[in-house]
Formats: structure tokens, C-alpha cells, sequence
């Protein structure tokens, strides 16, 4: 079992504290020993305020020592791919291979129309730059013809420390969309929100049946698994870490696509993510909005997910939003001590480092 740390980067005071704040949070996990660090990339709100996770990579690979870092996730339609194979490349360099570069398609309609992209194009474009960089890591001198991008004899440098450049690993959500990426051979990562663990199980079966009717080794591909979490014993701090997750949950009820903006095809899942919201209460957090409770507890939920469900590599998310970044520190350095030392060394049902 991998443990990793994600970071949304929820501003409601000072800009330069939260990221700065953040940084550190992230040196003291590599200290702590746990082996992944996630960011998130979003735009026009306080809800997320790091635009680009890859620029502050840059820090993180002076401030880190053997952490990776990852994305969690990139939103291809938004960028650039030339710039973005340029970008990461650059990163992967800087960190001696320390990158992974989890990607999406994006699903907030403000950040669509603040980059004059259109939802719908969203999985042309995702695929079109996933090609490219595929290319632009592998290739010299290629050229691609696609709907949306189109180069003729490009070469980009500086090349990738990673042979095939920094992994890709894409965001995963639906049964049909585990199937897809486990027949291409492609590592994923997931952040169940609320999904019953009947359902997930589902899910990671169908990556990777798939993964082996394409001629893959299942054992070859990290089970990722993401959920906001508070490790401890007093009663107060646990109520605020779920007053923090519910505020959280409410939030996103406020950002994801309506039934008049989503995606045809999308629109009954969003819509069932917004249901979902609307039922919570404080009660019902504790219990399925996230992984709260003594370091027991913890440990109990973070067993029954790899009996159940196969997972190889467990994501904390401590700095929940609204939550004060002192205890959600506390929290991380309690699971680092009392936490992995008991499940690190456990054979998990499915193993290895594709993420």
C-alpha cells in the first residue's frame, strides 16, 4: 500500500498564505514518508485558486526530496498541448522522474466559457492532447492532423527524464470509462464521492478485467483511491473536520453543470451528484463523506477498501476546505505516524507503481 496527500487550494483569506502554507504542507508529507502529493488545477473562483499545478511543481521539486508529484487532475481542454509537453517534460527533469500526471476533461461550465472552450468539444479535445503528448514525448520531428490542432515537423525539448515522458493517468468516474481506459492500457485515478463500495468494486473489477483481455498484467497498475479524511481522538476536532467536509460538499453543489448546462450525455450523472448533495447532513458526512475517526477506525476503513476493492495506493485529503490547516497538519502527521506503519507492508490484492 502507497499513501499520497491532495490539495485543493481553497482561498478564503490571503492568496500567497494558502499557497505558501501549502508548499510546506507538502515538504513536511515527503518528511513524513508518504509517496504521492496531488494538486488541483482550477479557475475563476476561490473554490481552487491554482491555475496551473505544474509552475508550482517547480517549487515542490526544490522543497521535496523522493515524494512524487502529481496532478489531480490537469484539464487537457484548457491548455496548450504543445506548451503543456514542454511544461511537464521541464517538470519531470527538475524532479529526476518524480511526476505523474493525472488529467481530465473538466466539468465546471464558468471555466469553459472563461477559456472560450466549448463543453461539448471537451473529450475531442482531451483526446487530441492526449495523442500529442504521447508524441511529443516519443517522437522527433512528427506532425499530427486532428480537428481542433494541427503541427508539421515539431520536436519538443527539453525531453522527458522519464523514457515515454511523465505517466498519464486519467480520472475515472464511470463503469464504461473504467472499462475504456483499462482495454488502452492506462493508469487511473479515482475520488469516489459517496459512491456505495458495491458500486466501486464494480468498477475496479471492470478496470481490471479489462486491463487483462488486453493482454495487460493487472498487477502492473496502481488502484488509487481518494477521500477526505481526519485521523484523531477528540470529539471537537472531529466535528469540525465534518462541518468542514459537508460546507465542502455544499460548495460543489454550487459549481458542477445544471441539467441545462451539462452534456447530453452527462446530464443524469450530475444530476444524481447534485441529489446526492442535497440529502447531506452532518450525520450522513461522518458516516459516507470521507474516512473520519481514531487511528483504529482509519485503519479499519483503509483495510476493508483494499479487501474489497483492491486498492493499492490510499490519497488522503487533510487540508479540507474550511477546515483550520493546524488541525488537518495534526491529522497528517498522526496517520504518518500511527497509520502507514501498520499498512504499509500489506499485500495488497493488486500492486505495483503505475502511479
Amino acid at each position: 500500500m502507497k499513501f499520497g496527500v491532495m490539495h485543493l487550494f481553497p482561498a478564503d483569506g490571503d492568496e500567497r498564505e494558502v499557497l505558501l502554507k501549502t508548499v510546506d504542507d507538502i515538504a513536511f508529507a515527503d518528511e513524513l514518508g508518504f509517496d504521492s502529493a496531488w494538486l488541483a488545477e482550477h479557475h475563476f473562483s476561490r473554490y481552487g485558486i491554482l491555475g496551473n499545478p505544474l509552475m508550482l511543481g517547480m517549487l515542490l521539486a526544490e522543497r521535496t526530496k523522493r515524494i512524487t508529484l502529481g496532478t489531480a487532475v490537469l484539464v487537457l481542454p484548457f491548455h496548450d498541448p504543445i506548451r503543456l509537453a514542454e511544461d511537464a517534460a521541464l517538470l519531470d527533469q527538475l524532479t529526476g522522474g518524480r511526476v505523474r500526471i493525472g488529467i481530465g476533461r473538466g466539468y465546471q461550465p464558468q471555466e469553459f466559457k472563461g477559456f472560450r472552450k466549448e463543453a461539448q468539444d471537451n473529450k475531442e479535445l482531451y483526446q487530441e492532447t492526449v495523442d500529442i503528448l504521447n508524441l511529443a514525448w516519443n517522437e522527433q520531428n512528427w506532425s499530427y492532423e486532428g480537428k481542433h490542432y494541427q503541427y508539421e515537423n515539431i520536436t519538443v525539448y527539453p525531453r522527458p527524464f522519464t523514457p515515454g515522458g511523465p505517466p498519464l493517468v486519467h480520472a475515472c468516474s464511470s463503469r464504461d470509462s473504467f472499462r475504456m481506459r483499462g482495454l488502452r492500457g492506462e493508469p487511473v485515478i479515482v475520488s469516489p464521492q459517496f459512491t456505495p463500495l458495491s458500486l466501486m468494486q464494480k468498477n475496479y473489477d471492470n478496470y481490471r478485467s479489462a486491463l487483462v483481455e488486453a493482454g495487460h498484467s493487472a498487477t502492473d497498475f496502481d488502484l488509487p483511491y481518494m477521500q477526505q479524511i481526519w485521523c484523531g481522538d477528540d470529539p471537537n476536532r472531529l466535528r469540525a473536520a465534518s462541518e468542514a467536509a459537508l460546507a465542502y460538499y455544499k460548495s460543489v453543489g454550487q459549481i458542477i453543470p445544471g441539467s441545462a448546462e451539462a452534456v447530453e450525455a452527462e446530464r443524469k450523472y450530475y444530476e444524481a451528484v447534485q441529489r446526492n448533495i442535497e440529502l447531506l447532513d452532518l450525520e450522513r458526512t461522518l458516516t459516507h463523506g470521507g474516512n473520519f475517526g481514531s487511528t483504529d477506525q482509519i485503519v479499519d476503513t483503509i483495510g476493508t477498501l483494499g479487501e474489497q476493492l483492491g486498492i493499492t495506493h490510499y490519497i488522503g485529503w487533510f487540508r479540507i476546505p474550511a477546515l483550520d490547516p493546524g488541525i488537518a497538519r495534526d491529522s497528517m502527521e498522526r496517520f504518518a505516524s500511527e497509520v502507514i506503519p501498520q499498512l504499509r507492508d500489506e499485500s495488497p490484492l493488486v500492486s505495483t507503481s503505475a502511479i
